[in-house]
């Protein structure tokens, strides 16, 4: 949820000019909290230092990706390997 309310964020940023105005202004924690992001990051991202609002962004974006917890994978079995279970028998080569 956090990398899209980042990407909210940057593209509201090209449309609205009030964000790097706000950005500018000290005072992005108001944008901040509109979008989806958890009070930790929230917090996080507004303690930021950056000189514009499109370094903000990537220092925003790393902070966005570190505090991200990957989604688990179903890890079903390779196509090669087949779907049953290995026996012996189909180990051994047969010779008519």
């Amino acid at each position: 949820m956090s990398m899209q309310a980042l990407n909210q964020l940057v593209a509201r940023s090209i449309t609205d000019p009030t964000v790097a105005q706000a950005f500018g202004a000290g005072q992005i924690g108001d944008i901040l909290s509109d979008l989806g992001f958890s009070p930790d990051l929230r917090s996080g991202l507004t303690g930021l230092k950056a000189e514009s609002f499109a370094e903000f962004a990537v220092l925003a974006y790393r902070a966005v990706k570190a505090a991200e917890v990957p989604a688990v994978r179903i890890q079903l079995p390779s196509p090669v390997e087949g779907l049953l279970p290995k026996s012996g028998k189909a180990d051994e080569e047969r010779v008519a």
